[in-house]
């Protein structure tokens, strides 16, 4: 077991020789998912097995732990979102491949060696996201809202004001 994850890896080589790596990635190094983080500090903890199946498959399987800071889409403070993923790919060269790949793996199409690791977490950890981020305890979002005040409506000016003084001069 190697305890260093590198930048790159040629991942047909490494499934050949059966090869298992664990180590962090930071936050900050992973372009995808930025965007999305309300704070790019932070490690993830990741684990990563090549291998070939019986069957001859070549394979990446591995677990992806941490946590990571994103936006509440509720109350848009920022909030914790805890990852704990697993995934198993099949290394595929071609589209021809994917169609003959064991249902147990999802492909990943390797189109260039060496493949960057950072590249294939934010992958994974993007498939994972919630297509809304919320506070699991609406309380926290209640809080903020307690706050906020509407005006009320007869302070407001109706913006079709200006269409019935028009109706009138017609």
């Amino acid at each position: 077991m190697i305890e260093h994850l590198p930048d790159r890896l040629d991942l047909y080589a490494m499934a050949e020789a059966g090869r298992e790596l664990r180590g962090r990635i930071d936050l900050a190094s992973m372009e995808r998912l930025l965007p999305l983080l309300s704070s790019p500090e932070g490690t993830l903890q990741v684990t990563l097995e090549l291998g070939k199946s019986h069957d001859g498959t070549r394979y990446i399987s591995g677990t992806i732990k941490g946590a990571l800071r994103l936006h509440c889409q509720r109350c848009l403070e920022s909030m914790e979102y805890p990852l704990d993923v697993d995934f198993q790919l099949g290394l595929v060269r071609s589209e021809e491949e994917m169609g003959k790949l064991p249902d147990r793996f999802e492909p990943l199409l390797v189109s260039q060696e060496p493949t960057c690791i950072a590249d294939l977490v934010s992958d994974e950890v993007l498939l994972t996201l919630p297509i809304v981020a919320l506070h699991t305890d609406m309380k926290q979002c209640q809080e903020l809202a307690a706050d906020y005040h509407t005006p009320d409506a007869g302070q407001r000016e109706n913006p079709f004001a200006v269409l019935a003084q028009l109706k009138q001069k017609h």
